[in-house]
């Protein structure tokens, strides 16, 4: 059978091509590139080969698949290694890893000992391990390890976009799946309707198609309700339903897989972790709804915020694809065929919406910085520096972003920094907290928070381990007990009897930022500022909560999960984090800045009374941070001053500069807010004794702004963008600059008599537009033309104007009229 499978083609040209360096194979789905390709290697490979498989449920049973075709049980020639959990020998020469694996392997061992090939499975799927991984061993190969073959497997990932990462790799490209699968829209579908109109065409494909039936559904709790309606309609000794997504334990996951043993049809409900490398059995049909849940951390908030969308064109390919594995198939998609066209080409790469602190802590202790590692997406800034902030919180890294000793101590931990920092410190916590256990309980905190599994039915987190049940327990507590070795402690402390307090204390050593406070009812504040709240119906008794699991919803925080802690521990815990402090808050309906003193935790407040002096610094600030969240429009300028930064924004537009007068041009920069231009401790010390938002307003921003400037800016905004203009009769007027870009003269009419001038500024790039008056002065006429207004409409202006204002003067040639008074001279 692997034989028969399109990648088998590629064999002789990919074993030439490893034996030369890098390779990329681009395979559809189905081709067999995870399954014939890998064993084909390891007959002509003579080190070891390490794989980097993006899903964990993937590993396990891709492991068990490739060990079996040759006659063989995991953990012998083919195993596997996941966070926590191996099945590898002596002999193992085809290891098959996940997640940070591959990376914490890179940083131990950089010249990767005995390890001739690293193949990066399913690339398309653009995992953050995976991208990361790969720029770690581009790294390992180009300074260390030239002998080291990479080989970068992808289902729909445009290959040229690799070939910037790998220039000069082999190229392959095999054929696809071996049959057809017919394809069905069925429209669209209505997201409160969905899990009614899903079960619906289970039921009229078990009555029309052959085979089980594998439904792509966006997460657990659609896949719950699903089944829950298949249970009620379905024979229950013709049919078995399987749910398969991530959180479910080994064996459940494995029995959806495989065959069934009493050989019913079966109905597999599976999120996305069904869409690649994994071969279920029996799927001949393949319903799928185009959903999936994505979870984009929220670096404001430290949580995520869990997004249901339309799955991308090459997810639904993948998914597709899953009902053409063993025979001809079909998939019906629930959305519109013209719909499909319009879905985003690619999903989001991981990276774009993962923390990276741990990616950041990982790239300084290899000795860079990520921003500088090939990456085929690098992080936006907002990501590097919220990471940054957290490191920097958990004293990984120093305030110039070098790894510090204690920094390089949670790397080695292979955790999340800020669960690595609890694990460090909780030994001296236990003392300052009299809580001798809690270098046990942190361990145990450490592995619950690494797997993110929050229960729907425990919202308390020392409740929810109390109840764990086989083998999530067993599980736990072999990480747990692997953070224990780390550290150098046996675990004695039993997980079913943790004490809540305990459990407290470690979540606030690791997210202090996430300890909250009861406002009123159900609303919390969280450390961080942020609001949160308790999920709909939750009641509470404790007033301070550690939030180990929170949803962003709009601006503030779902709390999922959570335990109860008292003030009094985290005094013990925190206690330089209590204290007094002069704080300054502005008060918008009196328009005045108000002086308190205040205790608090963090932007906790627990006490606040009016205060009657602060210090000058701590109220200038306040009147910066204040002008700092204001948009532009809401800035206390006067027209004086709009007028500035009209001026000031063309400049910028224009690029002014006049070479003559300077050795070189000035740098114009144009920012969002004026305060960008000011010297933020010399703003805050003019605005130290202003207490009303009047004083504000009466301040002369316009002087303080041209006065910011460089002298040569000052000069060239004077000379290129005056604010008068000498008019044809002499008179100096007022130039108005306005927020569109346009330069407006507002002069009387008579004044303009026999002129043909087009006025401009800006060293003539810009046309001033003549607002011409009448004697009441209200525009008559608005041009930039003035020679066609004489020529044109000046004649129906001047018959309208003569029968009105018949004292003032309305030639019949205003060209050879005289500039000047618009009345008649006296006879």
């Amino acid at each position: 059978m692997q034989s028969k499978l399109p990648a088998a083609g590629l064999i002789p040209e990919l074993i030439t091509a490893v034996a030369a360096g890098n390779v990329i194979v681009g395979a559809p789905p189905g081709a067999g590139k995870s399954t014939v390709l890998p064993l084909a290697l390891l007959e002509h490979v003579p080190g070891r080969i390490v794989m980097l498989q993006p899903r964990r449920v993937v590993v396990r049973n891709l492991a068990a698949y490739l060990a079996s075709l040759l006659g063989e049980e995991t953990g012998q020639t083919v195993g596997y290694r996941i966070r926590g959990e191996s099945k590898v020998s002596k002999q193992t020469r085809l290891e098959i890893v996940t997640e940070g694996v591959l990376s914490a392997r890179i940083q131990r061992d950089p010249e990767l000992a005995g390890v001739d090939l690293i193949i990066f499975d399913e690339f398309h799927e653009r995992s953050i391990h995976s991208d990361f991984g790969l720029a770690l061993a581009l790294e390992v190969q180009e300074g260390l390890r030239e002998d080291l073959s990479l080989v970068v497997m992808s289902a729909t990932l445009d290959v040229d976009e690799l070939l910037t990462l790998m220039p000069g790799a082999t190229v392959l490209k095999s054929a696809g799946r071996q049959f057809e699968v017919e394809e069905v829209y069925t429209g669209q579908v209505q997201s409160h309707t969905l899990h009614e109109q899903v079960t619906r065409h289970i039921q009229f494909s078990l009555a029309q198609d052959d085979g089980d039936i594998l439904v792509f559904l966006p997460g657990a709790g659609a896949i719950n309700k699903v089944a829950t309606l298949l249970e009620q309609r379905l024979n229950a000794s013709e049919y078995v339903v399987h749910p398969l997504y991530g959180a479910l334990s080994k064996q459940r996951q494995t029995a959806a897989i495989l065959p069934d043993s009493r050989g019913m049809r079966k109905i597999i409900l599976a999120t996305n972790i069904a869409e690649t490398s994994l071969t279920i059995e029996g799927i001949k049909v393949v319903i799928d709804a185009g959903l999936e849940n994505v979870a984009n951390y929220h670096p404001p908030t430290g949580f995520t915020r869990l997004n249901t969308q339309m799955i991308s064109q090459a997810s639904a390919i993948q998914r597709k694809g899953r009902a053409g594995r063993l025979g001809p198939g079909k998939v019906y998609r629930m959305w519109p065929k013209e719909q499909h066209d319009r879905l985003a080409k690619y999903p989001l790469p991981q990276i774009l919406r993962e923390d990276i602190s741990p990616l950041t802590l990982d790239a300084l202790a290899w000795g860079t910085e990520l921003h500088n590692m090939r990456m085929l997406t690098p992080p936006s800034q907002a990501q590097s520096a919220a990471a940054l902030h957290r490191l920097q919180q958990a004293g990984a890294v120093d305030r110039d972003g070098t790894l510090t000793a204690h920094g390089r101590g949670l790397n080695k931990l292979s955790v999340h920094p800020a669960l690595a920092n609890m694990l460090v410190k909780a030994k001296e916590a236990g003392a300052q907290t009299h809580l001798p256990e809690l270098e046990d309980v942190a361990c145990y905190v450490a592995a619950a928070c690494e797997e993110h599994t929050a229960s729907e039915r425990q919202f308390h987190v020392s409740a929810w381990l109390e109840q764990l049940a086989e083998p999530q327990l067993s599980g736990l507590k072999a990480r747990a007990s692997r953070f224990a070795s780390a550290l150098g402690i046996s675990l004695k402390a039993e997980i079913r009897k943790l004490n809540g307090e305990a459990v407290a204390v470690c979540l606030a050593l690791a997210f202090p930022e996430r300890v909250a406070r009861r406002k009123q009812g159900s609303d919390y504040k969280l450390a961080s500022g942020r609001g949160a709240a308790l999920p709909e119906g939750m009641i509470e008794k404790s007033d301070w909560l550690v939030v180990k699991e929170g949803q962003v919803n709009g601006s503030d925080v779902i709390i999922r999960q959570a335990e109860p802690v008292n003030e009094f521990l985290l005094r013990q815990l925190y206690p330089q984090a209590f204290k007094l402090k002069d704080t300054v808050t502005y008060n918008s309906q009196k328009k005045q800045m108000e002086a308190r003193k205040t205790e608090g935790f963090h932007e906790i407040v627990l006490s606040s009374e009016p205060a009657a002096n602060v210090p000058a610094r701590i109220r200038g600030e306040a009147w910066v941070s204040l002008l700092e969240g204001l948009p532009l429009s809401a800035w206390p300028f006067s027209e004086k001053d709009w007028q500035w930064w009209y001026r000031y924004q063309m400049a910028c537009g224009c690029d002014l500069h006049q070479p003559q007068a300077f050795d070189s041009p000035p740098v114009w920069k144009n920012p969002e807010s004026p305060l960008s231009l000011l010297d933020r401790s010399d703003i805050s010390a003019r605005l130290s004794s202003f207490k009303s938002w009047e004083q504000l307003a009466g301040l002369s921003w316009a002087t303080l702004l041209h006065q910011s400037l460089p002298w040569s800016q000052q000069h060239a905004m004077d000379n290129a963008l005056p604010l008068n203009i000498t008019v044809p009769s002499g008179e100096k007027r007022k130039l108005v600059y306005r927020s569109n870009g346009e330069v407006v003269l507002p002069v009387r009419l008579q004044e303009m008599f026999g002129c043909a001038d087009t006025f401009t500024v800006a060293d003539g790039a810009k046309v001033i537009t003549l607002e011409l008056l009448s004697p009441a002065g209200r525009p008559v006429q608005t041009t930039s033309d003035l020679a066609g207004f004489w020529q044109g409409s000046y004649l129906a202006v001047q018959k309208e104007m003569k029968g009105r204002y018949p004292k003032h003067r309305w030639p019949d040639n205003p060209m050879e009229a005289e500039a000047g008074r618009s009345m008649k001279p006296r006879k």
